[in-house]
């Protein structure tokens, strides 16, 4: 009974309560034991939660539950006046000092459930935000500064709340195609596994996926700068039409053979290679970024590359059962071909052969 008292005084002070619970708890705050509820802290601490919304008709309802409130009290104190002592009084007033224990701990449950109820709630803007393209196709996207971004089959790009206020700082895993918009106040730079990339506004074809055994950079217009993460001290500027290949896997250059010593030693370095980029008079784009016109370019490009790039396009894995063939170079163009016609295509101009089982094509 005590309990639902409270969750009625809740709900009334909440404006939850129906017209007939408003009833019930008029009746059950006339009866005996009514005053024991702490309705003026109550009161005090819902005012002080929501102070907006007082107003008269507000404040004449408080007028009229304490009025109740007093009634009952008086006729409490009537009734406790004309009935004689009796022996049994000790154990009714323990019994009363129970009630009134459990009545004021409830009252500091529902109290404190009130509060954190209506408690004013802090909204977080420091959720970073992540974009991811399918694992066909590509997503278009523009970021808060009206950069546009183009992300490749699988790619994923993430970027802070704080986006703007200092740098406006990316981070890409995949192959995306940036179409900056100029700030020099704010720096745009985008970071990958392998390389970083600082520019003011510029157009330029980024790729590096985690499995790839090249990452690349291409430059439509502008200019960039541009870190390799493995030789973080040494920067590199490309200029327009100019492209950055980096090797992932360190290769092992022989130095220079010591007269005293038949030993060779060897030094790792991150190998990169600058080429400039390829574009014909039909395309509008260079073939590095053909990709967001839906079309898979490659010119002198060796077969396992190829491959990864028919890998995203159609969504399957291919198999190489003979080494040789991943040597293998071809330049071509395709569009809305089936990836049965794409290989039959290189075909003619490589001799190799491969079959499908399932989602998986094996080349040999």
């Amino acid at each position: 009974m005590i309990h639902h008292i409270w969750t009625l005084i809740g709900k009334k002070l909440n404006g939850e309560a129906s017209q007939e619970e408003l009833r019930e708890l008029e009746e059950l705050l006339q009866q005996d034991g009514a005053e024991r509820y702490p309705i003026h802290l109550l009161e005090e601490i819902w005012k002080s939660q929501h102070p907006a919304k007082q107003n008269e008709e507000l404040e004449g309802k408080w007028s009229a539950f304490e009025a109740k409130l007093d009634l009952a009290e008086e006729k409490e104190q009537i009734n406790t006046i004309g009935i004689p002592a009796i022996e049994d009084a000790e154990p009714r007033q323990r019994v009363f000092s129970i009630i009134k224990i459990a009545s004021w701990t409830i009252a500091a449950s529902l109290i404190f459930g009130l509060i954190w109820f209506n408690r004013p709630r802090k909204t977080s803007n420091s959720q970073p935000n992540e974009i991811t393209a399918p694992k066909t196709g590509f997503s278009k996207i523009q970021l808060p500064d009206g950069t546009r971004v183009w992300l490749n089959a699988g790619s994923k790009l993430d970027y802070d709340a704080n986006y703007g206020t200092e740098f406006r700082k990316v981070s890409l895993t995949g192959e995306a195609f940036f179409d900056v918009v100029k700030d020099p106040q704010h720096p745009f730079v985008v970071t990958t596994p392998t390389i970083s990339i600082k520019v003011l506004g510029t157009a330029f074809n980024l790729r590096s996926y985690a499995n790839d055994k090249t990452s690349e950079a291409a430059l439509v217009r502008g200019r960039i700068e541009l870190t390799v993460l493995k030789n973080p001290e040494k920067k590199i500027i490309l200029k327009a039409s100019e492209k950055l290949t980096i090797f992932n896997n360190e290769q092992s250059t022989p130095a220079s053979p010591s007269p005293v010593s038949s030993t060779r030693v060897t030094e790792e370095v991150p190998m990169i290679e600058l080429s400039r980029i390829h574009q014909t008079k039909q395309d509008t784009l260079p073939s590095e970024a053909l990709w967001i016109e839906n079309k898979l370019a490659f010119d002198a490009e060796d077969f396992e590359s190829i491959a990864k790039k028919l890998e995203r396009r159609y969504n399957v894995t291919i198999v190489f059962e003979n080494e040789s063939v991943k040597r293998l170079r071809f330049t071509g163009r395709f569009q809305n071909e089936p990836i049965d016609k794409a290989l039959n295509a290189l075909q003619t101009t490589a001799r190799f052969n491969y079959k499908t089982e399932n989602n998986q094509i094996k080349i040999y």
